[in-house]
């Protein structure tokens, strides 16, 4: 099937966090409480700093503000050290519990977590665009059925991706979408140029999923015509991985204008895809 897509301790402060730990170290969540910031509401991780009344405030909040929000006192560069301590034993919530993370970790690997969240929200993976949409995967689909209506999809675990007049200059974006395996994959065609007077062409294939479900997943790149064949075969990115980090990478099928040449017919250069699963999961 083919288509053509056109953030030194008072002994006060010291006390009072000795005192707490006990009392509530059953209590998790009210624990974590006691590290919300006044600002952002984020939580105060370690290196924590106070107001000299003893106040805390998150690091990033720190950069913004010319007095502690919750006295109006002067803040300096006073480490809470105790605090810092008690931090070691918390397990704070993930940032995106709010969309459903149930995740509690040590401050340690919270960061490290976050960034990776399955949970975070998702920005448009449909490059070429200025879109700036942002929400859950749940609903990455449907936004794209709706907000970019010209991107086309076609069903089976093999088609053929017809890109048009590759030849038109500067920066050009062919995409589509393919849907097989009760997944729908997006498949992207870039022509870039990296170098003046040098443009290159970039394939890849993106699952819209997480990184997980993606392992379950290779995908085959072929083009053929004219007595040769060119084949490139990988995991399907999630689209947690932008289309640019991708090509930044070089982790996906790359080729020259002349080699697009060879291959093309009278402007127009099919890309055979397959996408199959994986023995593990």
């Amino acid at each position: 099937m083919a288509f053509q897509v056109t953030p030194t301790p008072t002994a006060a402060t010291v006390a009072a966090a000795a005192a707490i730990v006990p009392a509530i170290s059953s209590q998790p969540a009210d624990l974590a409480a006691l590290f919300e910031c006044p600002v952002c509401f984020d939580y105060v991780l370690p290196p924590i700093y106070q107001c000299e009344s003893g106040h805390l405030i998150c690091n990033t909040c720190k950069e913004r503000v010319q007095c502690c929000p919750s006295c109006r006192g002067r803040l300096g560069t006073v480490r809470n050290l105790a605090m810092e301590k008690v931090a070691e034993t918390v397990k704070f919530p993930c940032k995106y519990a709010s969309n459903g993370c149930t995740m509690r970790l040590l401050h340690t690997e919270k960061r490290i977590h976050e960034t990776n969240c399955e949970r975070r929200p998702y920005a448009c993976p449909c490059p070429g665009t200025s879109c700036k949409w942002e929400g859950p995967l749940d609903d990455v689909l449907n936004h794209l059925l709706t907000a970019h209506k010209t991107i086309t999809t076609l069903g089976g675990e093999d088609i053929v991706f017809l890109a048009t007049d590759i030849h038109l200059p500067g920066a050009v974006d062919w995409v589509m979408m393919q849907c097989c395996f009760d997944h729908y994959f997006m498949l992207v065609l870039e022509k870039q140029e990296r170098h003046e007077g040098h443009q290159q062409f970039f394939a890849v294939v993106q699952l819209i999923g997480t990184e997980k479900e993606a392992n379950a997943f290779r995908y085959k790149l072929e083009l053929v015509g004219h007595g040769r064949k060119l084949t490139w075969e990988a995991k399907p990115r999630s689209i947690h991985c932008s289309i640019s980090s991708v090509i930044c990478s070089n982790d996906c099928l790359i080729f020259e204008t002349a080699m697009a040449s060879h291959f093309g017919d009278n402007g127009n250069l099919a890309i055979n895809v397959t996408i199959y699963k994986t023995s593990y999961y």
